[in-house]
C-alpha cells in the first residue's frame, strides 16, 4: 500500500483553516447514515426478534447483551489500528472505504428471518447481530476518529458535533416515522419481507453517506510515520488513556447515555401499545425524541458556548429529569404528555451533542499530557460505551419481560405494570448518574491553553 506522509509543516499550514460548510456537511451523512442502520437496530430489533421471528423471549436480552459486548471489546482493537495506519487514503478513510459494504450487507441479514426450530433462529441471530456489531465498529469507529483530525479548533469542534447530531436526529426521524409504514407498504402485510426489504432501501442509502465523507473530508492533524516502528501494545495504550481524566469522564457520561438511550427507544413499543393502549403513539415519541435531538443540533453550539460542557450537561440532565418526573402525571393528556416530552428531550439532547466535542477535547488533552493523539484509540473508548450502553438499556428490558412473563399473545397487568415503571425509573436513575459522571470532566478553562501549546510545539 503506499504511503502518504503529513509533515508538520503540512499541519502548520492549515492549523488556522475553517472548514467549509460543504465539508461540515459531509461529516454529519455520517451519523445520518450510521443512525438509518442502529436507529432500526435500536427501535426494532427487540419487536422483530419477539413478534416477527418469534425468537423466544426469554432468549433476546441474552442476545443483546452478550452480542453487543462481545463486540464493543473488538473496538479497542481497532481503534489501535487506526493509531497505527499510515496509507494513502488517510488514517481513518481505508476502513469506511472497505467497510461500508459488508456492514449493509450482514445490517440485511440481520432483519432477514429464517426457518427452523428456535434454537437455529437464536443461533441465527446471534451470528449476524455480532458481526453486524464488528463491521459497524470497522466503519463508525473510523468516522468518528476523523473529527480531531479535521481541526483543533473548539468551535469548529463544536459545529461539527451538532451537525453530527443533526444527521443523527434526521435519520432517526427518517426511521421513527417510515420504518412500520415501510415495512407494511412493502411487505404486502408480510412483516418479514418488508422488513427486509426496507432494511435494504436503508443501506444502499447509507453506503452512498459514507462514500460522501470519503470524498469531501479532509484530515489535516495527522502524526507523520515513525521512521522506526512503533513499539507498546494496546494495553499500554489505554493505560494511560485511564490517566487521562477527561476521557474517563467522557466514557462513563457516555455508557451512562446509551444505557438510557437503549431503554427508552426499546420500550417505547411496549409502552404504548401496552400501556398507553394507542399504537399510533409509537411514531409520535419515537418521532418527537429524534426531533428534540434535531432542533438541539441547531442550538448545541450556542448553548455549549455560554456554559461550556461540564456546566452545560449538569443543567441539561436536571431539566431532563424534572421533566420526566413529571411525566406519569400527564399520561392521560395527550397534548400536555407531548409537550413535557420533547421539551425534556430537548435538554437531554443537548447532552447528547456534546460527547463528540469533550471526545475530541480529550484526544488534545492526551497529546497534551503524554505526547500522543491516539484519536482512534481514544474513540475507540466512546463507541465501546455506546455499545454497551445500548445492550445493557435493551438487555435490562428484555430481561424484566421475561421476568415479569411477557407474552405477546397473552399480555398480563403485572407486565403492563412493569412496562410503566420502567419506561420513567430507568431515564431518571440513569441521568443522576450522569450527572455525578460530569462533574469530573474539568478541562473546560485550560482548553485554550492546551491548543494554544501544542499549536507552538507544531
Amino acid at each position: 500500500m503506499e504511503i502518504e506522509k503529513v509533515t508538520n509543516t503540512q499541519a502548520i499550514s492549515v492549523e488556522t483553516e475553517k472548514l467549509s460548510i460543504k465539508e461540515k456537511f459531509s461529516y454529519g451523512f455520517g451519523d445520518f447514515a450510521s443512525n438509518l442502520m442502529w436507529g432500526v437496530i435500536g427501535s426494532f430489533l427487540l419487536y422483530f426478534y419477539t413478534d416477527v421471528a418469534f425468537i423466544p423471549v426469554a432468549a433476546t436480552g441474552t442476545i443483546f447483551l452478550v452480542s453487543r459486548v462481545l463486540d464493543a471489546f473488538i473496538d479497542p482493537v481497532i481503534g489501535g489500528f487506526i493509531d497505527r495506519t499510515y496509507s494513502k487514503w488517510g488514517r481513518t478513510k481505508p476502513y469506511i472505504i472497505f467497510g461500508i459494504i459488508p456492514l449493509s450487507v450482514f445490517y440485511v441479514l440481520s432483519f432477514t428471518t429464517v426457518n427452523g426450530s428456535d434454537t437455529t433462529k437464536i443461533i441465527y441471530a446471534y451470528v449476524t447481530f455480532i458481526i453486524c456489531g464488528l463491521l459497524y465498529s470497522v466503519v463508525n469507529i473510523p468516522y468518528g476518529a476523523l473529527m480531531p483530525l479535521m481541526t483543533r479548533d473548539s468551535n469548529e469542534k463544536n459545529q461539527l458535533s451538532s451537525i453530527r447530531m443533526g444527521g443523527m436526529a434526521l435519520g432517526n426521524i427518517l426511521v421513527s416515522v417510515g420504518t412500520l409504514p415501510l415495512v407494511s407498504y412493502l411487505g404486502g402485510g408480510n412483516q418479514q419481507q418488508g422488513f427486509l426489504w426496507t432494511t435494504i432501501i436503508f443501506a444502499t442509502i447509507c453506503s452512498v453517506s459514507f462514500l460522501v465523507i470519503v470524498k469531501n473530508c479532509k484530515e489535516r492533524f495527522v502524526e507523520q510515520k515513525p521512521v522506526t516502528r512503533e513499539k507498546g501494545s494496546i494495553l499500554e495504550t489505554y493505560k494511560t488513556a485511564f490517566k487521562n481524566g477527561p476521557w474517563v469522564s467522557t466514557v462513563i457520561f457516555s455508557l451512562l447515555m446509551f444505557i438510557k438511550i437503549g431503554a427508552i427507544v426499546s420500550i417505547t413499543i411496549f409502552y404504548c401499545m401496552q400501556v398507553l393502549k394507542n399504537p399510533a403513539m409509537i411514531s409520535i415519541l419515537l418521532s418527537l425524541f429524534y426531533v428534540a435531538v434535531f432542533v438541539s443540533s441547531f442550538l448545541t453550539p450556542v448553548y455549549l458556548k455560554k456554559f461550556q460542557l461540564r456546566k452545560g450537561n449538569i443543567i441539561s440532565q436536571i431539566t431532563f429529569i424534572l421533566g420526566f418526573a413529571v411525566l406519569p402525571l400527564f399520561a392521560d393528556n395527550q397534548v400536555l404528555f407531548i409537550t413535557i416530552y420533547f421539551i425534556a428531550n430537548l435538554f437531554n439532547a443537548l447532552s447528547a451533542g456534546s460527547v463528540f466535542s469533550m471526545t475530541a477535547n480529550s484526544v488534545d488533552y492526551n497529546e497534551w499530557k503524554f505526547g500522543k493523539r491516539t484519536e482512534g484509540t481514544l474513540y475507540a473508548g466512546y463507541s465501546f460505551a455506546t455499545k454497551v450502553g445500548m445492550a445493557i438499556g435493551g438487555a435490562v428490558v428484555g430481561y424484566v419481560l421475561a421476568f415479569v412473563g411477557y407474552d405477546a399473545q397473552n399480555v398480563t397487568e403485572s407486565a403492563v405494570n412493569s412496562i410503566n415503571f420502567l419506561y420513567f425509573f430507568i431515564p431518571i436513575l440513569v441521568s443522576v448518574l450522569q450527572i455525578i459522571a460530569t462533574s469530573f470532566y474539568k478541562i473546560d478553562k485550560i482548553h485554550p491553553q492546551i491548543v494554544r501549546e501544542l499549536s507552538e510545539k507544531s
